[in-house]
């Protein structure tokens, strides 16, 4: 009966991590939003939940480390070969970063400031790079613009600059941080959705 449990549980994981890449991009666009959604809700609710807080801290970066790889993918026809290695870079970026925010406690209540800033700027760049192409919802293209512009502008000051922005401008922040994320996850779900759907007419 175990055996059976372990033979079936490595089916599935083997199935999850060999499937197309955009079923899975879609799988991890979807968890990423929802990662995000309960660890707001943990931030504003003050709730203690340190183990589970790094839990989905590892999956918020999982998550986001496959939405990533496979935004060359969705994009190949549009960009140039060497944004592949690029893509692989970003990726590795968040994955370390995640872990740094893992590991470390000086940076589990306020993130690990260079991945957001690194993140938001090749998002930036990402977004204007495809804006009218398509490939996007129009609605969702300009709300990972603007979340993406918002976040790189305060990431850059805090990193480049040690300047902390004021409680006055935190909702900015806020807005900014929504934006990217609900462009970037649902984008990125639909996206892959009407490439794949246009792929088999």
């Amino acid at each position: 009966m175990l055996t059976n449990k372990i033979i079936g549980g490595d089916i599935i994981m083997k199935k999850f991590f060999t499937q197309p890449i955009g079923e899975f991009s879609r799988q991890n666009s979807m968890v990423f939003l929802v990662c995000n959604i309960v660890l707001i809700a943990i931030n504003f609710g003050s709730f203690e939940v340190d183990a589970l807080g790094r839990l989905l801290n590892f999956v918020w970066g999982f998550s986001l480390f496959g939405i990533v790889i496979s935004g060359y993918y969705l994009a190949e026809d549009h960009v140039p070969d060497f944004w592949k290695a690029g893509s692989t870079v970003l990726a590795s970026v968040i994955v370390v970063g995640t872990f740094i925010e893992i590991a470390m406690p000086e940076y589990q209540e306020n993130g690990f400031g260079p991945m957001y800033f690194f993140w938001a700027f090749n998002q930036l760049i990402y977004g204007i790079t495809l804006r009218g192409t398509g490939i996007f919802r129009p609605v969702y293209e300009n709300l990972a613009i603007l979340g993406s512009l918002i976040i790189f502008s305060g990431t850059t000051a805090g990193v480049f600059f040690d300047y902390t922005i004021p409680e006055t401008y935190q909702p900015v922040g806020l807005v900014g941080w929504l934006a990217l994320v609900v462009g970037v996850s649902l984008g990125t779900y639909f996206a892959w959705g009407d490439k794949l759907s246009s792929s088999t007419e």
